[in-house]
Parts: C-alpha cells; sequence; structure tokens
C-alpha cells in the first residue's frame, strides 16, 4: 500500500504540481509582458481621452452636435474595455469638480452618450463589495439623478457599509431625502458621519422638516446627526433637548452637544456645563471650559477665579486661563500679579492669540 501511494506521489502528483507551477509562472509572465506592451497604447487613450473630455465639457455646441463628436470619439476608442471605461470615468469625475454652471451639465451628456451610466449601475449590481462601492461613488460624484431608483433598492442593505455609501449618494442625489437616515451606521464609523455633513456642505440640502424628531431619537447615531445638523442649519428651537443630552451616557455624542452648545451660543446651558464638571473625565472637562469660555456670565467668572489658584492638573488650569481670559482679561491679570505659574500661561495664552 505504501508503495502504491510513494508511485503515486512520485509519478502523478509531484508533477502535477510542478507542471501546474510552471504554467502559473508562464501566465504571469505572458500577461505582464502583455500590459507592459499596451501601456504606450494606454497612455496615449489617457491623453486622448483628457483632450477630448475637457474640450467637449467646455464646448457650447447644442445637444445633437456634441453627441456626434462623442459618437465619433467612441468609435476612436476601446469603450468595450474596462480599464478604458474606467479611465473616462474618473477624468469626467475630476473635471466635473473644477466646473460649475452649464459646463458642468455637459458632463452628465458625456457620461450617458458613453454608456458609462450604465456601467456604473453595473458595477453596483456586482456582488462584489469593492465593485459597488465603485459603482454607488460615480454616481454620487458626478451627480448622475435617475440613478436614485437603483440606489433606492440598497437603502436598507444589510452589509452596513455599503448601507452607507448608498444613503449619503441617495441624500446628495435626492437634495433632501431624509428618510432613511435611521439606517445610516453613523455610531459605528465617523467617517460616515463626516460624508452625511460634507453632502450638506457641498450640496446645500434643505433642513429636514423632521429634524425635531431627531432629537428625540434613543439612537446614540440619530442623535449625533440632530446635533450635527442643528450646529449646521443654525437651529436653536430645540435647545432644551441639546442641553439634556449633556447627561447622556454616549461620550462621544456628549462631547458633541457641548460643542454644539458653543457653536450655537446656548447661554441657557451654563449651569448644566458647571454643575457637571466635577463629574465627567479630563477630556470632557476640557471641553465644558472651551465652552464656558464662549457662552460664560458672571457665573463662570467667579468660578474659574476661583479655581484657577488651586488647580493643579496643567491642562485643566491652562484651559481655565484661556477661558477667563475670553471673558475677563483684566480680572485673569489680577490673578497672575498673584501666582507666578498663572502668569506665564497668561503670557503663552496671549501669544498664541498673537
Amino acid at each position: 500500500m505504501e508503495h502504491v501511494i510513494h508511485n503515486i506521489k512520485h509519478y502523478y502528483v509531484i508533477p502535477f504540481f510542478l507542471v501546474f507551477a510552471l504554467v502559473l509562472v508562464v501566465v504571469l509572465l505572458l500577461n505582464r509582458i502583455y500590459y507592459q506592451y499596451n501601456l504606450p497604447y494606454r497612455y496615449h487613450i489617457i491623453q486622448k481621452s483628457q483632450r477630448f473630455l475637457t474640450e467637449i465639457a467646455l464646448s457650447k455646441d447644442d445637444k445633437n452636435t456634441l453627441k456626434s463628436k462623442i459618437a465619433q470619439f467612441k468609435s476612436e476608442i476601446p469603450i468595450h474595455k474596462t480599464w478604458c471605461k474606467e479611465i473616462l470615468v474618473e477624468d469626467l469625475i475630476k473635471i466635473k469638480n473644477n466646473l460649475k454652471g452649464k459646463t458642468a451639465k455637459n458632463i452628465l451628456t458625456i457620461y450617458k452618450a458613453l454608456d458609462l451610466n450604465h456601467y456604473s449601475a453595473s458595477l453596483i449590481r456586482d456582488f462584489r463589495k469593492y465593485k459597488k462601492y465603485e459603482g454607488i461613488r460615480h454616481f454620487q460624484a458626478l451627480g448622475y439623478k435617475p440613478g436614485i431608483s437603483l440606489l433606492k433598492k440598497y437603502l436598507f442593505h444589510p452589509n452596513k457599509v455599503i448601507r452607507s455609501n448608498v444613503n449619503v449618494a441617495y441624500l446628495a442625489l435626492s437634495k433632501g431625502d431624509w428618510k432613511a437616515v435611521g439606517k445610516v451606521p453613523i455610531k459605528r464609523s465617523i467617517i460616515a458621519t463626516i460624508k452625511v455633513m460634507d453632502v450638506l456642505h457641498k450640496e446645500k440640502i434643505p433642513q429636514p422638516k423632521n429634524l425635531d424628531l431627531w432629537i428625540q431619537s434613543e439612537d446614540p447615531m440619530v442623535l449625533k446627526l440632530a446635533v450635527m445638523a442643528m450646529v449646521f442649519y443654525n437651529y436653536t428651537n430645540k435647545s432644551a433637548e441639546i442641553i439634556k443630552l449633556l447627561h447622556h451616557e454616549n461620550k462621544a455624542l456628549k462631547i458633541d452637544v457641548i460643542t454644539a452648545i458653543q457653536d450655537l451660543f446656548l447661554e441657557e446651558a451654563e449651569d448644566d456645563l458647571l454643575s457637571l464638571f466635577y463629574n465627567e473625565s479630563l477630556e470632557i472637562q476640557l471641553e465644558i471650559l472651551e465652552a464656558l469660555g464662549v457662552i460664560g456670565s458672571e457665573k463662570t467668572i467667579a468660578f474659574l477665579k476661583n479655581e484657577i489658584p488651586k488647580q493643579e492638573i496643567k491642562d485643566i488650569k491652562l484651559k481655565m486661563v484661556c477661558s477667563l481670559n475670553n471673558l475677563d482679561a483684566i480680572g485673569l491679570d489680577f490673578l497672575g500679579n498673584k501666582d507666578a505659574d498663572t502668569q506665564k500661561m497668561i503670557n503663552h495664552t496671549r501669544q498664541l492669540e498673537l
């Protein structure tokens, strides 16, 4: 039996793997040679694409003339090749980012005339996640609104990253349809929050009608977006609800709330911030002092004058000095005359302001 196994290994298995390895090496080598051989051609297509797309994007020709020129260009490039489609889409995205108005509208005419919208749609339908990300990015970056109907199918996708990307793209293209905002996994990814806020800035999306309801949510991710949106829209109608969130157990949300109180100048939050100060971590204490340095009244001034002389934690003391310098610079000078360490911090703070 052992002799049979030895013969099988010696005459079949080992030769098979040797041949397989040799074939694999040959295939990889040929693939590399083919790639290198085609590099000049690809470079030529890249150059041709950039020149044509820039020229046609800036063209003032009517739609029929544009389509005729695009059809001619299409016949001169290997549009059936995936690498060619990728080059074209990326060039269109770059050009669109640098253009506005009517010229930007030409981009979509080119995108559709080259059937690249169907290419992007095929990527979204692909079972591979990274392909879906690319297709979603194409629709959003190019502002392809007809793509909304396809994106709707993925608004509640089980994969949280795909769901996040689709929701952000859908929000941008729909110009403010927030119906699926509860499905954006902001709690699990700060990147998702940044994406949403970036869309608000770029697309100038109207304030959502149900913003008042978001601030009543029990979901930290919806609350986080609600607070950030209220700051973005300078919305203070729910200031009491914002201040109430200072007592929320979620640390990241609490920091966002303190920042919102400062940015929205919610002076009525002063008492809550002062009462919370000594029960919070160092990070949150610094955030509280930052906010009090903006919204603080005589209560905060009295608090700081009392605490600065006896404060032993350097970071806290320096932040207290900064805050009091904003609120009562003359009173701070009085404290500096009594303590050399405080005076050094005063000098440091004022040098930074210059």
